[in-house]
């Protein structure tokens, strides 16, 4: 009998371990995708940073444009 609960306790430490050996691997896959998710985030704020960079240089450039337009009206 004894040895019989032995064996269960066995049974139930191996499926544990097994257990925590999947957690353990698919933790070990989340930080990777949070990692993967962080590194897209940083390259998404450098492209907003470079489109409003952008932004504020063709609105420059329309603003000069509608001016010389304007002055060139008002000459005429």
């Amino acid at each position: 009998m004894a040895l019989e609960q032995f064996e269960r306790l066995e049974i139930g430490v191996e499926q544990l371990l097994k257990h925590c050996e999947e957690l353990m691997a698919e933790n070990a896959g989340m930080k990777g995708a949070v990692e993967a998710k962080g590194a897209e985030v940083e390259d998404l704020k450098e492209k907003l940073k470079r489109l409003e960079r952008e932004k504020v240089e063709v609105k420059g450039k329309v603003d000069t444009l509608l001016n010389r337009l304007d002055g060139f009206i008002q000459s005429a």
